[in-house]
């Protein structure tokens, strides 16, 4: 059986996911920094912004009122999509510092961390750790 699609695809999916909160947040604070509460004769909120910033008002019309409440939520999926993105970095780099060692004795001894690390990782790393298991011959 195969690993996820959330396992799979972690690298592309947290760093789009990233950048995409990352985007929302900007727009959402410039947002909520200039938005009146009046409204005009359509029902509109108005956005007075800028002149320098004024390219954000194509994002922020179809927003409206929302943006307070996405001013709330995109931080917080920032946050948890850097984490995300973070920790495959951090595993991968782990895993990468203990399957390149040349000792076959510091291979056997790290094996818990290694095999644990490359089930948390997509495909692609579990071969490694099976071609470095081959090579050991274990």
């Amino acid at each position: 059986m195969g690993k996820s699609i959330l396992t799979e695809y972690r690298l592309e999916l947290s760093t789009l996911l990233t950048l995409l909160f990352a985007f929302l947040t900007m727009i959402s604070i410039v947002g909520v920094w200039y938005m009146e509460m009046a409204t005009d004769e359509s029902g509109k909120v108005i956005f007075n912004l800028p002149d320098f910033i004024s390219f954000f008002e194509s994002f922020l019309d179809p927003l409206g009122t929302w943006v307070t409440w996405i001013a709330v939520a995109a931080p917080i999926g920032l946050i948890v999509c850097a984490w995300w993105l973070y920790d495959f970095v951090k595993k991968t780099r782990e895993l990468a510092d203990l399957i390149d060692t040349p000792s076959k004795a510091k291979f056997v001894r790290n094996l818990d961390d290694i095999e644990y690390l490359a089930w948390s990782l997509p495909q692609r790393f579990e071969d490694k750790v099976i071609s470095k298991k081959r090579e050991f011959k274990l």
